[in-house]
């Protein structure tokens, strides 16, 4: 009966005083600041920085860097404002400690520019960066605050002092930077154009919205898209056609390559194309059908849909 008796008051208070302590995290870099990509040019606002965790234990390093996209757990995303500020800014509100977000666990932010054939990568955290508890009754003070410049590089490089640079980014190669959905995409790239579907064309070159997310080609600017070259290639002494496309492995959707000898029927999937390289810089597919006697002709096509989540 007591808690029946305070009632509203004592639910009110309790809710009021959970909104109260509830934790937030503040992390962004000096703004002014002078910051580079690994060739020592200005970064530019198509750098992303997200706060996060890496889940089930792993510690990133940069010798395992290709296993980190896929241990990442993001809890926000903040575009660089390459403008005067020159720096990136953003407040998450820390609602739950759902796993991977166990409190204790080691957080990190992660910089980065996608490409094609090669990225820019910045990872950095301070040793007292630990996932807050969502809504804790003492110190430390409301809001944490997080600063790049205090904060040491896994990846990359970070001045304390911010001279010359406060943070530069690393070329990396050989692995893939975390996921850009559609929707981020859609958000950044066709923000206020109304022809924003997957397979509308606003700039009318010919490149649909959705190609244009798997090559990370600018919606908005005409122009060619990468070439997606087929070429005849020797396999035990006979010749097949075979698919090279540059997509952005970042940009996650569908590829199918299918093949054909009529320009009408279609196939696709292990009875009609084998994977020969699916790498961060390129998906390679081959025909399985030689061309040659019954099959003088051969054609492939790259066909690509939302990924599914």
């Amino acid at each position: 009966m007591r808690s029946r008796i305070c009632g509203l008051l004592g639910c009110i208070a309790a809710l009021a005083g959970a909104d109260a302590v509830a934790q937030s995290i503040q992390w962004n870099s000096t703004r002014g600041a002078t910051n580079r990509t690994s060739a020592g040019g200005t970064m530019t606002s198509g750098f992303s920085f997200e706060l996060g965790v890496f889940k089930n234990g792993f510690v990133p390093s940069p010798a395992n860097r290709a296993l980190w996209a896929a241990n990442w757990v993001a809890a926000q995303r903040v575009a660089y404002d390459a403008g005067p500020n020159q720096q990136f800014a953003a407040q998450w509100n820390v609602i739950d400690n759902l796993a991977p977000f166990s409190q204790g666990t080691a957080a990190y932010v992660w910089g980065f520019q996608g490409g094609v054939n090669s990225s820019e990568w910045l990872l950095f955290r301070k040793s007292d960066w630990t996932w807050p508890a969502a809504s804790p009754s003492g110190p430390p003070p409301f809001p944490l605050t997080w600063l790049a410049a205090s904060a040491t590089a896994v990846l990359g490089t970070i001045n304390a002092s911010g001279s010359p640079v406060l943070m530069q980014s690393a070329a990396v190669t050989d692995a893939a930077s975390p996921a850009t959905t559609w929707l981020q995409w859609q958000a950044s790239e066709l923000a206020g154009v109304a022809l924003n579907g997957p397979s509308d064309d606003p700039d009318h070159d010919g490149t649909s919205n959705l190609l244009e997310f798997v090559f990370g080609t600018p919606p908005t600017q005409a122009g060619a898209p990468p070439a997606t070259p087929v070429a005849v290639v020797m396999v035990a002494g006979q010749r097949f056609l075979q698919m090279t496309v540059p997509r952005r492995v970042d940009h996650p959707a569908t590829l199918t390559v299918q093949v054909t000898s009529n320009l009408a029927n279609w196939s696709s999937g292990p009875a009609a194309t084998v994977v020969v390289t699916d790498s961060p810089a390129a998906l390679v597919v081959r025909d399985l059908t030689p061309l040659g006697g019954a099959a003088p002709q051969r054609f492939m096509r790259l066909k690509a849909e939302l990924a599914t989540p």
